[in-house]
This record gives structure tokens, sequence and C-alpha cells, in this order.
């Protein structure tokens, strides 16, 4: 874990033990569980920055926690393409997630248009995680992005993890596709590769200013089995720099 600021809000139901401890602040929970947030400086986006990286089973104390730390969730093995929870009459429409089993996480960029930053590239990547329990080390990882902060309560459990326009979205404060036009589809799923292990974007963030500067990020697994629907473990590593990262 580098020195970015690690702030944490309700959990999603977890499961499994945890090692590790990492300095954080509590951040009060509100609109969608966030399982964390994480905030970047401009020092944090220069070449020689190394990105953040947090896992599933993963503790660290906040201030008053009472001496309870905070542990990083787990997710499902079907929680970004479910099909049971489709609306009727959109069957043809994508593939929908589950916000339920999904784990969400915030990018916090606010401060980086006041240090002189007009753009930078994101780069968010979802891979299986070896925890202690051979059957929940076989996510097949997958990730939607959008551009903003729900602080205000959902009112459904789904969100567009493939960018459907309909029916409408209970994510209102969020908006697909944040990044600039051509970049990426703001969302990646390792379903459609050969070793299923890795689903990774990036993208070029315009910043606009405070509010605007924000990224939420759903994590959930593809299997698309949900007849083995189960906890699974994964790591995410975010890296957000001032040039496009080699490809």
């Amino acid at each position: 874990m580098t020195n970015h600021k690690l702030l944490t809000s309700m959990l999603l139901a977890a499961t499994g033990f945890a090692s590790g401890a990492m300095a954080a602040d509590a951040y009060p929970g509100a609109g969608i569980q966030y399982a964390a947030k994480l905030i970047f400086d401009k020092k944090d986006t220069k070449a020689s920055a190394a990105p953040t990286s947090i896992h599933s089973g993963q503790t660290f104390n906040t201030p008053n926690d009472d001496g309870n730390p905070t542990m990083i969730p787990q997710t499902k093995s079907v929680a970004w393409c479910d099909s049971s929870v489709t609306p009727p009459g959109y069957e043809s429409n994508g593939c929908y997630g589950w916000t339920m089993n999904s784990n969400w996480y915030l990018i916090d960029l606010s401060k980086l248009k006041g240090q002189g930053l007009s753009a930078v590239w994101v780069t968010i990547s979802v891979a299986r995680y070896q925890g202690a329990k051979p059957e929940e080390n076989d996510i097949i990882p997958a990730v939607t992005v959008f551009r903003g902060n729900q602080y205000e309560s959902p009112t459904s459990h789904w969100f567009p993890s493939e960018l459907q326009q309909e029916p409408a979205f209970w994510g209102w404060l969020l908006t697909p596709n944040p990044f600039v036009k051509g970049d990426t589809d703001g969302f990646a799923t390792a379903y459609t590769t050969s070793s299923k292990d890795l689903a990774t974007l990036t993208g070029k963030f315009s910043l606009k200013g405070k509010k605007q500067d924000f990224l939420t990020i759903a994590i959930g697994g593809d299997s698309k089995d949900e007849t083995n629907k189960h906890s699974v473990n994964y790591q995410l590593t975010v890296d957000v720099k001032q040039k496009q990262p080699a490809q």
C-alpha cells in the first residue's frame, strides 16, 4: 500500500480472516456502501509513484474503531453479470449487475485540478487473490467505472454493468463511460479472456473540478454460473498518472 490516504465506510458483508495493517481514517457511511475510498494527490500521479493496491481479507485500523479493524470484503462469483436480476422485458439489453453482491469503491481525484492538472490517466485492475481457501480463489473478475459519487441512498439493486440505457439506473448521481471518448468502454471483464484471471482498463479522465472528479468502481465476479454462486477473493489496483502509461 502506498501513502495514499485510504478512508473507509460501512462495509458490505465479508467472510474469511485477514492479516496486515495500513494507516487509514474513518469515512462515515453514506449513499452506496463503499468498501473504501482512495484519495489521490498530485504527488501520487508522478511517474515514480507506485499504484495503490488492496485485497479482500485485508484489515487495517481506523481512528475511533475501538480496536475493531476494518476488513476489505469478498465479492461473489456471480456479482457483475447476473441474469437472475435482469428486469423483465430487458433480457436483450445486455448484462446486468447486482449491487448487493458487488463491491463498490470511491476514487477521489477532486484535489488534482486545484493542484494544476487538467486530466490524468487512470488504470484500474481487478485480479484473483489467493486466500486461505482454494475454493474462493477462482474469481473471473469484472469491473465497471462511473464518474461521480453516489452519496445518496440507492433505491434498487442493479447497475448497468455494460452501460444499458434502460430501465432507469438507480445511481442518478453517476455517469456511465467516464473516460475520454475512444479510450475505453468504461467496463472490463476477464470472462472473454483465455486466462480469466485479470480485468483491466485504462482511460484518460478529464478533470472538471471537485464534485465531478470522483470515480465510482463496481467490482464483481463474472462466472455466469448461477448454480455455483460463492464468495471469492480479489485484488484491486488503482494507478493514476499524468501521462499515458506505456502500452
